[in-house]
């Protein structure tokens, strides 16, 4: 494949960052409140070389199926991040809530997944046309990466969290990357096969690695700096989730006494 050095130039900033950002987060040990997110950036930064490898040497088809199984666990660990970030954001009631609340934030992630999968594939009509595959795939998280944010940032005030949080921060660092993939995802689902095509991907795809490289030098600017302290967590809001939790741990009971 053809690589420009504009192509060059953004894998370099963007190895750059990914370093930088790891030594961020272990130097400060951010990987004890996220851990995902550091396991997510460390396979970033050993993959990269790879993908570089790959574009240099092989032929387009070849980059498009590498890429795809390496972007899998890639996706797979960003997933993780975000019920990651929903449990930071529930951490102070965490006692209270029932003991199976992270394993229904992962159903409830999972079923936006879907949902965010097949609008993503109702978005492209070629959903299972190679390289199309992994534009529903990408659209599917990104559209996860917007919800989270935007469930968040709603409720940001009653959940104790200001702009100079850590969790928000990496939130929203995460939703800028995913507005941007959003757009240059639906205009690669329109592209129209031909000789101008690969052209025309490689493009738009700039614009996406040019949105990753700001969210992720955000990340190095923001997690360098001292977490301003959480807001007391919303009385309400607690007084709400205590209150849904209870018929929760009162089926659990009901549960363990037919058991026995």
């Amino acid at each position: 494949m053809t690589v420009s050095g504009f192509d060059t130039f953004l894998w370099v900033a963007g190895i750059t960052g990914e370093v930088a950002l790891l030594g961020v987060l272990l130097g400060r040990r951010r990987y004890k409140q996220f851990p995902l997110f550091v396991s997510w950036v460390a396979y970033n930064v050993l993959s990269e070389p790879l993908i570089y490898l790959l574009i240099h040497h092989v032929s387009a088809a070849t980059y498009y199926k590498a890429y795809f199984a390496l972007a899998l666990p890639q996706n797979l660990l960003e997933l993780g991040v975000l019920v990651e970030i929903a449990a930071n954001v529930l951490r102070p009631v965490k006692r209270s809530l029932p003991a199976g609340t992270l394993l229904f934030l992962l159903i409830l992630m999972a079923a936006f997944g879907i949902g965010g999968f097949f609008v993503a594939a109702h978005l492209n009509a070629a959903t299972l046309a190679h390289p199309r595959a992994l534009i529903v795939v990408n659209l599917t998280v990104a559209i996860l990466r917007l919800l989270t944010f935007i469930l968040i940032a709603a409720f940001s005030q009653v959940l104790g969290l200001g702009w100079k949080n850590h969790v928000l921060q990496l939130a929203s660092g995460f939703a800028f990357y995913a507005a941007v993939t959003l757009i240059v995802e639906l205009v690669h689902s329109h592209l129209r096969a031909g000789p101008e095509y690969s052209r025309q991907y490689f493009e738009w795809e700039h614009l996406r690695m040019l949105g990753y490289l700001c969210a992720m030098y955000y990340w190095c600017f923001t997690f360098a700096r001292q977490e301003a302290p959480r807001k007391e967590f919303n009385s309400k809001m607690s007084d709400f989730l205590i209150s849904m939790s209870g018929p929760l741990k009162q089926q659990q009971s009901i549960v363990a006494r037919k058991h026995r």
